[in-house]
């Protein structure tokens, strides 16, 4: 049976016009016209992603490209395997599962060394098969998945690492319905020892224990769609029209109960439905992407488990990537003419973050009349911002970045931040954060104090042309985290109890205060 594309890992893409500051663009060496179809990141080491190449229409190509290096540099490989390939699953640099599904060469191929060459294990698929989809649920206990042939689906599990594979009896299976029902390429989904896939018929199948045993269910779609199903946990997913590219979509069928039961919802905003992520490390953050359907094309995601979704970005013809959290994800590229560019990216942004309010001034304290730059450093996708400045001109801002604020009174003045996003709202207020003194109190210049090095791991130096009173150090939150009294012109401040981000370096000295953004590695 001919299928088109669908990915092991449900795929997320972003538009060129979001890769700036946040995205690297590297070369994935795959010919040009040939883009990204799937990346499995190692189930032993993250830093090595097998990819497996895609035509501009999404079919997949016996070709893939690896990583050892988290993504930095790619190389192309071939196959001295079967043929009409559906799947990788990667172990690590060395060790990936490749599912071939055409004729009699089909079946679970293995490479040990790296994919100079690929074995076949076991005997299973036969050339009458259709292998669809393979997946290990830990170390030694894999499922592979297959159209039924012989009146119910083909599936094989493993429980020594791979080594042989068994046929699950038709007993363990429910039967395919209508009887034209199969599986997909690649729809698949796993969490501990549960495993999905979906089905032409749309239905989803699901096994608690590993592959052994299953049941199924019909989706909200009813039996004439073909579905995907995705999971945050055990028991929390969704499934979506799969098989197709459907650009913008209406509605997800939810599940609480594992996909026994399921319920049709109608999403707000703006959801891209040919290929959908869950993103490791969060509950029930999701993103989706539509790239070959114009000109509904763009990213979008969900923070509540696929009920309400944001833009990220509209437009762009991309394919697939894959994320080992909130921060870092890859992405590929069908589109010939980004070939020029690379064809994969490299994402370390936080876009996905929960929404979090977060700001900072150039400087804290000030002489009457004088005036302070803010700074919005939130994070979570804001897609508004109302400022309130308490003694300040203007009072109160509507935008994500204020104008220069003026002080006319002399006082200690709160400073007040609310962000807004398609889910929810954060609000931060910094409690006498700007002191305007009646005159005399300024801050100093840039060149008064240096911090060294910035970034900085363990430890920071600072170092002023008079002595240093006190150094205090903010988070991005405002909170204080270190406040030193010292009487030096130069002093080392210990950082390695400090976790990764933007700090705000505070200091004091007799003729004034200077604030420094320092950044922990």
């Amino acid at each position: 049976m001919k299928k088109t594309l669908l990915s092991l890992m449900a795929i997320v893409a972003f538009s060129i016009a979001t890769f700036g500051q946040t995205w690297t663009t590297v070369n994935s060496n795959l010919d040009v016209a040939r883009g990204i179809g799937q990346i499995s990141i190692g189930m032993n080491n993250p830093n090595a992603m097998w990819a497996y190449a895609v035509d501009g229409t999404g079919k997949i190509v016996d070709s893939y490209t690896k990583s050892i290096d988290g993504g930095a540099t790619w190389t192309k490989g071939s196959f001295n395997a079967g043929t009409g390939l559906s799947q990788l699953f990667a172990i690590d640099e060395n060790t990936c599962w490749a599912l071939f599904n055409t004729g009699a060469t089909q079946g679970i191929y293995k490479t040990t060394n790296g994919g100079t060459t690929w074995a076949k294990v076991g005997t299973a698929y036969g050339s009458n098969s259709f292998a669809d989809a393979i997946c290990f649920v830990d170390a030694n206990n894999g499922v592979a998945i297959g159209d039924p042939i012989g009146g119910y689906f083909e599936i094989y599990t493993s429980s020594d690492a791979g080594a042989t594979w068994t046929l699950v009896p038709q007993a363990n299976i429910p039967n395919p319905s209508p009887t034209t029902e199969t599986g997909i390429t690649g729809d698949y989904c796993s969490f501990g020892n549960d495993v999905w896939f979906g089905t032409t018929g749309g239905r989803v199948y699901h096994s608690i224990d590993k592959g052994v045993h299953w049941t199924v269910s019909l989706t909200s779609f009813g039996n004439a769609e073909v579905v995907q199903p995705l999971f945050a946990d055990a028991m929390n997913g969704f499934a979506f029209r799969s098989y197709l590219d459907l650009g913008l979509i209406t509605d997800l069928a939810l599940t609480s109960d594992g996909g026994a039961t399921w319920t049709d919802v109608l999403v707000g905003g703006a959801c891209y439905g040919r290929y959908f992520y869950f993103v490791p490390g969060t509950v029930n953050t999701y993103v989706a992407s539509a790239g070959l359907a114009s000109p509904d094309q763009g990213i979008s995601y969900s923070y509540d488990g696929g009920n309400n979704w944001s833009p990220i970005t509209t437009g762009g013809d991309y394919e697939a990537n894959s994320w080992i959290n909130v921060t870092t994800g890859w992405a590929g590229s069908t589109a010939s003419t980004k070939k020029s560019t690379g064809g994969m990216f490299i994402y370390t942004g936080d876009s996905l973050l929960p929404l979090a309010a977060r700001f900072e001034a150039d400087y804290t304290a000030i002489s009457l009349g004088q005036s302070v730059n803010f700074t919005n450093l939130s994070h979570g996708f804001p897609t508004s911002s109302i400022w309130t400045f308490p003694g300040g001109n203007p009072s109160h801002y509507t935008g994500n970045n204020p104008p220069a604020i003026t002080y006319n009174t002399s006082g200690s003045f709160d400073v007040k931040l609310k962000v807004f996003n398609a889910f929810t709202t954060d609000t931060l207020t910094k409690t006498n954060y700007i002191y305007v003194g009646a005159f005399g109190v300024n801050e100093l210049s840039a060149n008064a104090v240096s911090v060294f090095p910035n970034p900085v791991k363990d430890v920071m130096t600072v170092q002023a042309n008079r002595n240093i009173n006190e150094i205090q150090v903010y988070d991005a939150a405002g909170q204080l985290i270190i406040d030193q009294t010292v009487n030096a012109k130069t002093i080392t401040v210990n950082t390695s109890g400090l976790t990764t981000g933007i700090y705000t370096l505070k200091a004091i000295l007799g003729n004034g205060t200077i604030n420094k953004k320092v950044v922990i590695q």
